[in-house]
């Protein structure tokens, strides 16, 4: 902020000094004014803002500044009694639009350029970690994968041995159950560091996202929030994979529900129009922190204590892998909006 108005004060100040060589203003001796006049000095030194504004501000500054400076000379161009083509401050004028806009157009084709360049770099460093990942990831699954089904084995067959009412048998259950969320831990790493590859169906969006929302009614009642789909739950078949849409689906809702404390409201819709298909899943939570909203599709990023970090980062892939995108945004007022885009296929229509 500061910078910019540096670089507007700079403009404004050779603005000044231009201006007044046009109209005379500066205290200096008659001979000097009447050569730089018959040099056209005067004029000529109105490009150097012009050029300053397009290059410091694009397009935008380009033209505010020739306008800038077309306003001020327009009196003199309109002294002038004879023909427009002899009028050399209107010629100037023209010539001053000109050079900003094309000044302007060739910075912001370079800006456009750099941030393009930018853009592919940090997908080739996302694409390279994803790399190192998915290398590691298959070591993973083995040193964890086998034990870990040992241990679930063992302590389904403990279990046998206690009854339902047996004081020891809740360790057990619980034995169980967190071996299988280390197990969906895995596999959801293993599904994160590796290409997705898509099986399309006919299927309609709006019963994967009631579909989702089931999933998860249950955590959601324990939790005391309440989960309501907009929009109908049916509509026409179109072609996606549901299996990984449903799976980033309900990664959404359970993340809206898990930020939300009790009494909190978990909102669901879907419609498509234009070739899309637009999934909006909001909360009632606290929303995303402002230094958080460049890193809550990282990997293993998560500020729940609970929270492994990839519930997001997997809805994500599947929205690029369809060729979409997903976006967050906090909601005014507090909360989470997550939207998510995937394009679709024109399909056969359902049979009647």
């Amino acid at each position: 902020m500061r910078r910019n108005v540096i670089r507007i004060a700079i403009i404004l100040g050779i603005l000044a000094i231009t201006l007044s060589l046009h109209y005379m203003i500066l205290p200096m001796p008659a001979w000097l004014h009447q050569a730089l006049h018959q040099a056209d000095l005067h004029r000529r030194l109105c490009y150097i803002p012009i050029i300053l504004g397009a290059l410091w501000f694009g397009l935008r500054g380009g033209i505010l500044t020739a306008a800038v400076i077309s306003a001020a000379v327009l009196p003199l161009a309109l002294r002038f009694q004879g023909p427009l083509l002899s009028n050399a401050d209107f010629v100037e004028i023209v010539f001053y639009f000109a050079i900003g806009v094309l000044a302007g157009i060739l910075v912001d084709m370079k800006d456009r350029e750099r941030a393009k360049k930018e853009r592919l770099e940090h997908e080739l460093e996302s694409a390279e970690r994803m790399a190192a990942l998915g290398r590691a990831s298959a070591g993973i699954a083995h040193e964890v994968r086998t034990p870990l089904g040992s241990i679930q084995g063992a302590a389904e067959i403990l279990a046998e041995d206690f009854p339902a009412d047996h004081p020891h048998r809740p360790f057990f259950d619980i034995l169980s159950e967190e071996c299988r969320r280390l197990g969906r831990v895995v596999d959801d790493f293993l599904d994160l560091s590796r290409p997705i590859s898509l099986d399309r169906e006919e299927v309609s969006p709006g019963a994967l996202l009631a579909a989702a929302f089931e999933a998860v009614r249950s955590l959601a009642e324990t939790r005391g929030v309440r989960l309501e789909l907009q929009g109908e739950a049916g509509g026409r078949p179109l072609s996606l994979d549901p299996h990984r849409v449903r799976q980033a689906l309900v990664n959404l809702v359970l993340n809206a529900v898990q930020s939300c404390s009790e009494g909190g409201v978990v909102r669901g819709s879907v419609r498509t129009e234009r070739g899309w298909i637009e999934y909006e899943v909001s909360d009632s939570g606290p929303g995303i922190a402002l230094e958080d909203e460049d890193r809550i599709f990282e990997p293993f990023f998560t500020r729940r204590k609970d929270g492994t970090g990839l519930g997001l980062p997997l809805a994500r892939q599947v929205a690029v892998a369809h060729g979409g995108s997903l976006l967050a945004r906090s909601r005014p007022g507090g909360g989470a909006v997550f939207t998510l885009r995937i394009p679709f296929a024109e399909t056969r229509e359902a049979p009647p």
